[in-house]
């Protein structure tokens, strides 16, 4: 049987891990943390990464989980609405719903089918080497450092990947995109949030929110801040950077618990690598095109990966099917990455004029092109995986 090693058990690593063994891969996940545990916020899953998750057989477990969403809209801070675009539209168009979950519920849904002995904590991997037929992980463990060899290595650990760094030396390295972002997570009845990927722009910064369901609602706030800067953790101060936007985000911050709020500088891989694939080893996920959360990819781009590195290794065999996932993912993963970044900038501006502009541009622009404009990620058909056969879909 072929056997692969996963380093990083993120949604990246362990979609993978699911995709391979559909295809009947032996597996083992690498993760450095000392144990998994429920951590990050909401995530949402575009049509794209449903489609994706449905291919896998997940389609059903994803349903039971999510909130399905009734759309998409962008807002001022006044609360006048821009642009919005309905959740019929977007599953008439894309076969597939928009769809909200808490991030550790996603992790679950995709460990759960993995037994407690594929997945190795407390595993920080330092080293990896390719040969011929083969690839070796070298870990340092609590125990000293171990070595491990497969067919396959999938690098998975992000967008500050160590692996990346030592099979690239050359490569700069991730940029920072210029802002941070907070996150919330509200378990609540008051205020009645719509169950819409709502987003408010403001100058040098913007709210979102979105129902997660069983009445908690997940809210971010990206803010302008320069590199390493550390702003004082606390729910007052962002209140106040916020006051004076329409309900409910005034109301949605003062019911977070604060321990529970986080914050993430944003860094996203603007200079494309020159591979995806050297000789037996493969990055996925973050590690190979980190995006801003800008266009909302970020986890969709890893499972769309997944599913393409499985069909291709199964229907070309490993070493063309590798040549295949890097001819494929690298042209669209690099556009997606480069056009965050270009967003990041427009959404995030604080020149005035600029910020009007763009609020033109969005107030102009009527649903259909809207529609249109989504279909570059959203329209995604993931492959078939042959040795599983046909997709299993979930019901809408």
């Amino acid at each position: 049987m072929r056997k692969a090693i996963v380093v990083g058990a993120g949604i990246g690593g362990l979609t993978a891990a699911h995709a391979l063994r559909c295809v009947g891969w032996q597996v083992d996940v690498y993760e450095q943390a000392p144990k998994i545990g429920p951590v990050g916020a909401g995530i949402g899953i575009a049509p794209n990464a449903v489609k994706a998750l449905d291919r896998l057989g997940l389609g059903v477990d994803l349903r039971e989980r999510a909130k399905r969403q009734d759309g998409m809209e962008i807002r001022l801070r006044s609360g006048r609405r821009l642009a919005s675009l309905p959740g019929s539209r977007i599953e008439e168009r894309y076969g597939a719903p928009f769809y909200a979950l808490h991030r550790a519920d996603l992790h679950e849904l995709l460990a759960h089918r993995l037994s407690a002995a594929t997945l190795h904590t407390g595993h920080r991997a330092t080293r990896v080497t390719t040969e011929t037929n083969a690839a070796t992980v070298t870990f340092q463990a609590s125990a000293g450092p171990v070595s491990v060899t497969a067919d396959l290595v999938v690098v998975a650990d992000g967008v500050h990947s160590e692996l990346r760094a030592s099979l690239f030396p050359g490569y700069p390295g991730p940029d920072y995109a210029g802002y941070t972002v907070w996150r919330g997570l509200v378990s609540t009845t008051s205020p009645t949030v719509p169950a819409v990927l709502s987003e408010t722009w403001g100058r040098g910064a913007r709210f979102g929110c979105v129902v997660l369901g069983e009445d908690r609602v997940y809210w971010f706030a990206g803010e302008n801040m320069r590199e390493h800067d550390k702003p004082a953790h606390r729910l007052d101060l962002l209140a106040e950077r916020f006051r004076g936007w329409h309900e409910p985000i005034p109301q949605l911050i003062a019911a977070t618990p604060e321990d529970t709020l986080l914050r993430h500088d944003v860094y996203y891989l603007r200079a494309p690598l020159p591979a995806f694939v050297l000789g037996r080893v493969v990055l996925l996920g973050d590690a190979a095109h980190a995006v801003t959360p800008d266009i909302g990819q970020g986890a969709c781009l890893a499972i769309e990966d997944a599913v393409v590195l499985a069909s291709t290794m199964e229907e070309q065999g490993i070493d063309r099917g590798l040549r295949a996932y890097d001819t494929v993912r690298r042209p669209r993963t690099e556009n997606m990455a480069r056009f965050s970044g270009r967003l990041a900038n427009t959404l995030q501006t604080t020149n005035p004029v600029a910020a009007r502009i763009r609020d033109v541009i969005a107030l102009a622009t009527p649903t259909p092109l809207l529609t249109r404009a989504a279909g570059t990620a959203f329209a995604w058909t993931p492959p078939p995986l042959a040795a599983s056969g046909s997709a299993v879909t979930g019901s809408p």
